[in-house]
């Protein structure tokens, strides 16, 4: 669900204004949208000041999340909507942001691509670039395994910006997985969790990753982490976006880009009330995968129906509405201003309602 949003409402196309066809497209990939807008901006735009014949941007997800679960009809999908829009833009270059997104547009599409950090090495770093003050350690992602040429560029980048790198007993092709490769994360949250303390266990120094998830993963774990493209262009991202959040990210990221490049409005759904959420119902929801949008949904329907229990111990009101294949329950009291969110559950499961007696 969360790749079929980047592809549909997140998702944006464009060439370079000025340009009908470009040389190349930036394709920094889905996760780098969702925790670091702001590093995709700045990115997209210093390539379109400093390279030549044109660069497009894709906001959208490669397909390696449908590939990773297995649904390879899901995956075909993907290629062909990606096939499509690169057609539009006369078939340029892909310059990924994320060794995953490379890997997986090269085997699917066929296409040609190359990494922003080898389009960095050639034409020299951004004038904001700075390296930090304290030795770091490198984290090398899964995608990248078996590509001694990325790896060698990440480290000359680091080298380029000052970085002291400290080494450690497991790295390059040794480097083991962060727990989000492969959807371990979501199918399995406790061995995601081992996995990335395991990953930490080789240094105590920051990590430097080249791919926003494992950048991610131990920022989640409390360790220090910064994606390479952070310190290329001196702009950190947020430290941990939940769920929601990263859904948000992708689409203001979208809505501006789209004003502040292309001069295109995009109208964004604004409600006459509020819907607040205490601490506890945040991380709940972030724990068990419910989105904003979800439980805004379901309060939607409870505007329209009115359909809601009271619990008289806690004085709050709750409601249920089947979303796909999924029911998702909201405990919530109502304020002035609109409702405020306590807890949020889900279940597979339906609700039959009996006709007459």
């Amino acid at each position: 669900m969360d790749m079929l949003f980047s592809n549909s409402e997140a998702f944006l196309c464009r060439p370079q204004p000025g340009y009908e066809t470009c040389r190349y497209v930036f394709f920094p990939g889905c996760q780098a949208g969702a925790i670091a807008p702001d590093v995709v901006t700045e990115a997209y735009e210093d390539l379109c000041r400093r390279t030549e014949g044109g660069v497009a941007l894709m906001l959208g997800c490669c397909g390696a999340i449908s590939e990773w679960a297995g649904r390879y009809e899901m995956t075909e999908k993907v290629n062909e909507q990606l096939k499509q829009e690169l057609a539009k833009l006369g078939d340029p270059m892909i310059i990924a942001g994320c060794p995953s997104c490379m890997k997986q547009l090269k085997e699917s599409l066929g296409v040609r691509v190359t990494g922003i950090w080898e389009i960095l090495k050639e034409i020299g770093l951004p004038a904001q670039a700075k390296g930090l003050e304290i030795p770091v350690a490198i984290h090398d992602a899964c995608g990248a395994r078996g590509d001694a040429q990325t790896q060698d560029i990440i480290r000359e980048l680091l080298a380029d910006m000052g970085c002291t790198v400290v080494n450690t007993e497991y790295s390059r092709d040794l480097s083991p997985c962060c727990g989000y490769g492969g959807l371990t994360s979501c199918a399995n949250k406790e061995m995601a969790d081992k996995m990335t303390e395991k990953c930490l266990e080789r240094s105590d120094a920051p990590y430097i990753t080249y791919c926003m998830a494992c950048r991610d993963r131990f920022v989640r774990e409390g360790r220090e982490s910064r994606y390479i493209l952070e310190l290329l262009y001196g702009t950190n991202a947020v430290n941990m976006p939940d769920i929601s959040e990263k859904r948000y990210n992708r689409l203001v990221l979208k809505e501006k880009l789209l004003k502040n490049i292309w001069n295109e409005e995009l109208m964004m759904e604004k409600k006459d009330y509020t819907v607040a959420y205490t601490e506890d119902a945040i991380s709940m929801m972030d724990e068990r995968m419910i989105l904003k949008s979800d439980v805004e949904r379901v309060l939607s329907d409870y505007r329209e129906n009115q359909e809601a229990i009271f619990d008289e111990e806690t004085k709050e009101l709750v409601t249920r509405s089947r979303l796909g294949n999924v029911t998702f329950w909201v405990r919530f009291v109502e304020t002035e201003e609109g409702y405020l969110v306590r807890r949020a559950y889900s279940h597979r499961m339906n609700i039959m309602k009996r006709v007459g007696q």
